[in-house]
């Protein structure tokens, strides 16, 4: 009886247990599957880029301008090209009616209640005074200012995301590095102890080596908050919130083999086919559109107008049913010109002083864009050249460090020599990832002002 209760108990602990471990499985997967979606994952520079094109609010914004433009196109050609059409409707109470005295009786004018409906056309006529089609081509203009705006938030947007991209590459090399040098520090301090145990080290080693591995135990810390700053700073770059969770992979890497176009060619494309030149472009074209309209404020305005008019006056005694509607039709040709001469004369003097800016703006851009473009192309040759002394450096210090290390157990040399070694080899690592970066970073300037 007791061996019947005793495995029916341990029947009961097996079901409760594999109960227990499905339930741990499952909220396991759950919270993978919860973290997984949560978690945003950019592969490469292109990709951040493709979510920041779908998500950043200044481009968002750049695009509804761009709408808004559109929607002013369609709104001049109706202004110019469409009859306007007035509406209006006028019920009137006389609460005191005008009152005539004549050879002493009086008499009433009007009545109680009128009734008045209209509608009015005007159309204006093309010629003289009348520049329709210049106010269209300035709302088109308008337009391909816009559309050229969204290409520049753009091409400014993804030089921004690029540049977030690399640096938290660059942030999570560095924690890296500084990983592998307090793993170095703490293999150091574990030879110094073997060998001051066994009286070969002195206590002036082992303090250095204790020492060195506090001073880059902060830097570890201190490395690790900079990637979760660089990648909060990339989520807002992209158009994502901040508290989201971003996986940034990749390497911070350098494709030697990469051709870059002649600095002649690159300068000359940039200055003369920048988005920045050729909004200027059409900024000026407006300026001197204006200049047009001034011009046709000398001459008169004419235009065309037609107008019905469906009217009754009755009164109290009269109820609405039995009112009596006339109508009237009306059209004609109109004429309308101002005659302040002066005032035209200095609109049209400003107007031409704006074609005279845009035309200065369009040269200090060009000289602002050539030395721009100079600069990047100085900067990533200069990146470049960096980016092979520091290989080379960082190849000769990790065969010191070796020396250095083998030499040290060999009793050759102090721990001051293999400390200095190991510096060298820190700072040339970190030298070595500081021109990728700055590479990349010139490279998306270029990238940028080329518009790619």
């Amino acid at each position: 009886m007791a061996g019947r209760t005793e495995s029916k108990s341990l029947m009961i602990q097996k079901k409760h247990s594999a109960l227990a471990l499905i339930l741990m499985l499952v909220f396991a997967f759950g919270i993978q599957t919860a973290s997984g979606q949560d978690r945003i994952v950019v592969k490469s520079a292109d990709d951040a880029i493709r979510v920041a094109l779908k998500m950043n609010s200044d481009i968002k914004n750049a695009r509804l301008e761009e709408m808004k433009a559109e929607r002013k196109v369609s709104e001049v050609y109706s202004e110019n090209l469409i009859p306007s059409l007035t509406f209006k409707m006028a019920l009137t109470r006389a609460f005191k009616k005008q009152v005539l005295n004549i050879f002493g009786e009086t008499f009433e004018i009007g009545s109680d209640n009128s009734v008045v409906t209209s509608l009015e056309a005007v159309e204006p006529v093309p010629i003289l005074g009348t520049p329709v089609f210049t106010g269209i081509r300035i709302a088109e203009y308008y337009e391909k200012i816009q559309r050229e705006n969204v290409m520049r938030v753009e091409a400014d947007v993804k030089n921004n995301v690029r540049k977030a991209y690399y640096a938290v590459l660059l942030s999570q090399a560095v924690h890296e590095l500084n990983l592998v040098t307090q793993n170095n520090a703490e293999e150091n301090l574990r030879v110094v102890e073997g060998r001051y145990r066994n009286g070969v080290a002195t206590e002036f080693d082992l303090l250095r080596a204790r020492v060195k591995l506090e001073n880059i135990l902060p830097s570890v810390s201190r490395s690790e908050r900079n990637i979760e700053i660089s990648k909060k700073a990339l989520a807002k770059t992209i158009g994502t919130d901040v508290s989201d969770n971003i996986q940034v992979e990749g390497e911070l890497g350098y494709d030697s083999t990469e051709v870059i176009q002649s600095t002649e060619t690159m300068v000359r494309r940039i200055t003369e086919g920048n988005v920045l030149v050729r909004q200027l472009m059409l900024s000026k074209k407006i300026n001197e559109e204006l200049v047009k309209v001034d011009d046709a404020n000398y001459l008169p305005k004419i235009f065309l107008f037609a107008n019905w008019t469906n009217s009754s006056n009755e009164n109290d005694g009269t109820s609405i049913g039995g009112y009596r509607f006339f109508n009237t039709i009306n059209a004609g040709l109109g004429l309308s010109w101002d005659l302040n001469l002066f005032r035209n004369s200095f609109k049209k003097e400003q107007s031409e002083i704006e074609v005279k800016k845009s035309e200065e703006d369009i040269h200090s851009t060009k000289q602002t864009l050539k030395l721009t473009s100079e600069s990047a192309v100085i900067a990533l040759d200069d990146a470049r050249q960096r980016i092979l002394s520091q290989r080379s450096t960082m190849d000769l210090a990790q065969r010191g460090v070796d020396l250095a290390n083998q030499s040290y157990r060999a009793g050759v040399l102090t721990q001051i020599d293999v400390l200095d070694a190991e510096l060298s080899l820190y700072q040339s690592r970190l030298g070595f990832l500081q021109a990728i970066y700055d590479y990349q970073v010139a490279k998306a300037e270029l990238e940028k002002l080329l518009e790619k």
